[in-house]
């Protein structure tokens, strides 16, 4: 269990920063309502308990108006409790929300801050981080506050009850303690596997989704080489092991059922079988026995509160791993620091003035097991247009998303423009959900331009009758909807309105033709923007007054065109 305490210490560094942080008094403020309900509920049982004893003892000696005064007593009782009980799962709820709301802003800001987004996703480290930034944060606010509140609550009533159960016999509380320890103990003998087969669960549940969604996004790719099948068996392969799984789970879930069923069961004989002795002795009454049936339970729950909650203790512990995991990933990239095996990554700069400076730089795969290119260094200045060459595979796009920032596995200096005023340009552009006005105006920098001047943007890369075809407020799945040098044209669109000073083209052209590839880089060469290329098409370098030549074994040379 070392490493299961270890995955719950983890989460709770991040768990406690709500009740520490700039939201804590509408954290405490909740908590403090719930906790006064629950002492509440906990008084209101004791009322009952012994409301219940007294009712019942009035029938047994059959004394009529002591019956209906107990009784009036019994139900007024359920009547104040009536809304207490009833408003303690409301409140629960508004400090799970106000919990959740916190928690996944924070980790949300952490994740889109300066692109973290964009290096976690291609970090091997972290499967699926849209599954722990909505399933395993709900799930740890939820079983935190489960488990916490079963534990105050356990507190509570084992404070309110224990009393009662030693004045009527002293002999049931040795027996309640000792019969909680057997099933704890239980519990964690047997129990313990069920954590890791959680966790296994999560991993592999999120894994059978994340390839439906990555063969939904590639269906038409997939349709093209007729890879219907293959893919098929691939899916087919990841529900088996989520079954298979899952068959391991509901395995151990119905052991532990099973002896929590029968657990819960003795739980009602123990305390009558130990209080009829002294009933048909004439030491109690009839009320006495059922009060204390009902405190034996009380207390018994209060101590077994583990075995209560294991499974919830289970699923915590898979969502919490996770989660801990994520968040101290995404405060490493905050603090730019590498892990003490790996280098540290390329150093940035803002030297360059409105152009690019590389110096003695070297690019590693994401890995760090390989060296894509060495020693790499030149200087462009502002209004320059740098082409890329070379063969295949020897890292122009490395390159590239290097100088972008988006690749910072190496060593080396690179200055750039600061990052608001540096446009990446993929070969598939992004195309987001909206109208066509949020195409064009992605992502959205500075004061949006009126819709007549995106028209006459549109007409500029031409896309004028786009707007005819469908106005400025259909939706549409534009990723289907335009074909890809229509995309094109609308990236080269929106780095018309960001004027950005480095642009940064990765196959930026590659589906357009001639002349509406001469027109763009027209229009970008007009506004003075410095453009760094790569394109396997050689015409493109005609565009370009400065070149670099990277070939195979890692020779390279810079030289005006």
């Amino acid at each position: 269990m070392n490493t299961h305490g270890n995955t719950i210490k983890r989460a709770f560094s991040l768990v406690k920063l709500f009740w520490l942080g700039d939201r804590k008094w509408v954290a405490w403020g909740w908590l403090s309502l719930v906790l006064a309900m629950l002492v509440g509920i906990n008084i209101l049982n004791v009322q009952i308990s012994y409301a219940e004893r007294a009712v019942l003892t009035s029938l047994q000696e059959k004394e009529s108006l002591e019956f209906w005064h107990n009784i009036i007593k019994y139900a007024l009782t359920f009547v104040v409790g009536i809304p207490l009980v009833g408003l303690f799962g409301w409140v629960k709820g508004k400090l799970h929300m106000a919990w959740r709301d916190w928690l996944t802003r924070h980790l949300l800001a952490k994740y889109y801050d300066n692109d973290h987004f964009h290096k976690i996703n291609s970090d091997p480290r972290v499967d699926n981080p849209d599954q722990r930034l909505q399933q395993d944060v709900s799930l740890v606010c939820d079983k935190v506050m489960t488990i916490s509140l079963a534990l105050i609550d356990s507190a509570l009533a084992f404070c309110a009850f224990i009393t009662i159960l030693w004045l009527i016999s002293p002999t049931l509380v040795g027996v309640a303690v000792c019969y909680a320890a057997f099933g704890t103990f239980i519990m964690l003998r047997f129990g313990k596997r069920l954590i890791g087969l959680n966790f296994e669960q999560e991993k592999l549940e999120a894994d059978f989704r994340r390839n439906l969604m990555y063969n939904r996004e590639h269906a038409t790719s997939i349709a093209s080489y007729r890879g219907a099948d293959r893919e098929h068996k691939g899916v087919s392969e990841r529900f088996r092991l989520v079954l298979s799984n899952w068959n391991n789970v509901l395995s151990w879930q119905r052991n532990l059922t099973l002896f929590r069923v029968g657990y819960d069961y003795f739980i009602i004989v123990v305390p009558m079988v130990l209080t009829a002795p002294l009933f048909f002795s004439g030491a109690v009454d009839v009320g006495a026995v059922f009060q204390a049936g009902t405190s034996f339970g009380r207390v018994l729950g209060a101590l077994s509160v583990f075995v209560g909650q294991f499974m919830l203790i289970a699923e915590l512990a898979a969502s919490a791993q996770r989660l801990a995991s994520f968040n101290e990933i995404l405060d490493r990239l905050h603090d730019r620091s590498c892990d003490p095996e790996e280098q540290c990554e390329i150093e940035r700069g803002r030297d360059a003035a409105d152009g690019v400076e590389v110096r003695d730089l070297t690019v590693l795969t994401p890995d760090r097991k390989r060296r894509l290119m060495e020693g790499i260094s030149f200087r462009i200045e502002s209004g320059d247009r740098l082409f890329i060459s070379g063969p295949s595979g020897v890292g122009k796009s490395s390159l590239l998303k290097a100088v972008a920032g988006l690749w910072t596995q190496g060593r080396g200096r690179i200055d750039v423009p600061a990052a608001q005023d540096v446009l990446f340009l993929p070969q598939t552009p992004y195309m987001p959900l909206g109208n066509l006005r949020d195409q064009l105006t992605y992502p959205g920098r500075g004061e949006p331009p009126s819709d007549e001047e995106l028209i006459e943007l549109m007409r500029l890369v031409n896309l004028g009758e786009h707007v005819d075809r469908y106005g400025m407020d259909e939706v549409h799945p534009w990723a289907d909807t335009l074909s890809l040098g229509e995309q094109q044209r609308i990236a080269f669109l929106r780095m018309l309105i960001v004027a950005p000073k480095l642009a940064i083209l990765d196959e930026a052209t590659s589906n357009l033709d001639a002349e509406n590839e001469a027109r763009l880089y027209d229009l970008v060469t007009a506004r003075g923007i410095t453009v760094v290329s790569v394109a396997h098409r050689p015409a493109v370098l005609k565009h370009h007054n400065r070149v670099l030549e990277i070939k195979q074994g890692g020779e390279w040379s810079f030289a005006a065109v």
